[in-house]
């Protein structure tokens, strides 16, 4: 389906009452999908949503296939999971499901279910000082069944402010939209997949995360950072112009399964009643609880997470770097005790103020490497 121009990718719908809930029709589709196939980008490109499309802000970035995947060092810190990753980007099992709940099986609603561009929210990042960051990996999932082999082009962005109430208009891009990322898997083959992709960023900067969350003034509705997934066969970089894949969804995960690595809520935006390549608050705003396990409920949602270097790295009382925790690092604690920021030296445990738990690490560690 080609469709016309990213306007109305991406556009709004009128206000809404209520809300789709997933246990209707979604609920007897629901089930697990066999285990999943790493795939690599062959390219990719950053790009920005600027006065009603998405334009490149790089150009295409070959990788070929050695396309490195995330997270891209052992440094980055997991700020957001609703994908159940490891430390390695790939899939894990969660404890709380019977023991038929594979490990690296993935809910989904059936190989001919068709939505091509979703949305969830970021209500939390793993810790506040992360907000508004950088993100340097990501990883995702989706389910992909075309009719014969096709071109495979992801587009993930990010917003500052997204309706996770379904009380407002969904304008996901049209007030502070943020950065994203074009991912070309080239082709893939005909036929049923469910494909993860574990993705370093450094290629083009990385990505910018959302300042969670977002105040838009109207006590009824709550705007939260967020993200959209756009499944294409085609993206025209000219005109902001995507072609959707004939079939394709998000893999979908519990974010309690992922170890309360930040949180989302319980909505998510489909464009599937019908695909139209809108977001249609009174019909495709969706309540994703499900009875998947015995107790509790849980909520499912779109598999994403994210990575970030952090600006600080814990320096176990070495303060200034000469790989001697003594006396010039307890001073330099001390006269900085009370300070707050990111990226202070003296913060010894990065948690963006010099107090008591820095003092102690530099006492702790007296004498290390002297």
């Amino acid at each position: 389906m080609m469709m016309r121009g990213t306007t109305l990718i991406l556009a709004g719908a009128a206000l809404c009452a209520s809300f789709a809930f997933a246990d209707g029709s979604k609920n007897a589709e629901l089930q697990l999908a066999p285990p999943g196939q790493m795939v690599m980008p062959k390219r990719m490109m950053k790009v920005r949503w600027d006065n009603g499309r998405i334009v490149p802000a790089t150009p295409w970035i070959e990788l070929g296939d050695f396309a490195p995947a995330g997270p891209c060092d052992p440094n980055e810190v997991l700020v957001f999971d609703h994908f159940g990753t490891d430390a390695d980007g790939n899939p894990i099992g969660g404890t709380n499901c019977s023991s038929d709940f594979q490990p690296s099986s993935r809910w989904y609603f059936g190989p001919t279910y068709h939505n091509p561009y979703w949305a969830n929210d970021i209500q939390t990042l793993v810790n506040a000082q992360y907000n508004g960051g950088t993100a340097t990996s990501l990883t995702h999932a989706w389910f992909w069944n075309p009719p014969q082999a096709e071109p495979c082009i992801v587009l993930i962005l990010t917003t500052e402010q997204m309706d996770a109430e379904c009380q407002d208009v969904h304008d996901v891009f049209q007030n502070q939209p943020l950065d994203g990322v074009v991912l070309d898997y080239g082709t893939l083959a005909a036929g049923t997949g469910y494909y993860y992709s574990p993705v370093c960023l450094s290629a083009i900067g990385g990505i910018q995360l959302p300042a969670t969350p977002a105040d838009d003034g109207d006590a009824g509705t709550e705007l939260l950072g967020g993200y959209a997934v756009i499944y294409a066969s085609a993206f025209d970089s000219s005109t902001g112009t995507v072609t959707y894949a004939t079939t394709a969804q998000p893999m979908l995960w519990s974010m309690q399964d992922a170890g309360d690595i930040g949180s989302s809520t319980s909505l998510q935006w489909d464009d599937d009643t019908p695909t139209d390549g809108n977001h249609d608050p009174a019909a495709e705003c969706y309540d994703y609880t499900f009875q998947v396990c015995s107790n509790p409920p849980r909520v499912l949602g779109g598999m994403m997470a994210f990575w970030v270097t952090p600006s600080c790295q814990p320096n176990g009382g070495d303060v200034d770097g000469n790989g001697c925790v003594d006396d010039a690092d307890l001073l330099a604690v001390l006269f900085a005790f009370g300070n707050t920021g990111s990226g202070l030296p003296e913060d010894t445990n990065c948690d963006q103020v010099v107090d008591d738990a820095d003092l102690l690490d530099v006492l702790f560690n007296f004498g290390n490497g002297c």
